[in-house]
């Protein structure tokens, strides 16, 4: 069967009986193939990719200003990095989308 991702709108072929798929959104547009995750300590990605958080780090994330001590700072203003999809970069971290599909249904409506 031919279905549809209702994430990311592309197409993939599944067998009626496959049962739940679990769909990797490859669009080519990062807001909808990527995720942001809070990061609360150490992590591994599916792919491999991993990162080692110190915990000084996790108690003190989103503190940080590059504008500290200079007049912006004193008026107010804040710049801090951003990810694509919003999300402060201090953080948040990205990773690759899966999208979870319930099993297929055949026309007997067993799975």
């Amino acid at each position: 069967m031919i279905r549809i991702c209702p994430h990311c709108n592309k197409t993939y072929v599944v067998d009626r009986r496959s049962g739940d798929y679990q769909h990797q959104c490859n669009s080519g547009n990062d807001a909808l193939d990527k995720e942001d995750v809070v990061v609360v300590g150490n992590w591994i990605d599916s792919n491999g990719a991993s990162g080692v958080v110190p915990p000084q780090q996790v108690m003190r994330q989103g503190a940080e200003n590059k504008l500290f001590g200079t007049r912006p700072d004193i008026e107010g203003e804040d710049l801090e990095d951003h990810t694509r999809l919003g999300n402060r970069a201090s953080t948040h971290r990205q990773r690759q989308h899966y999208e979870s599909i319930e099993g297929v249904k055949n026309e007997c409506n067993e799975y």
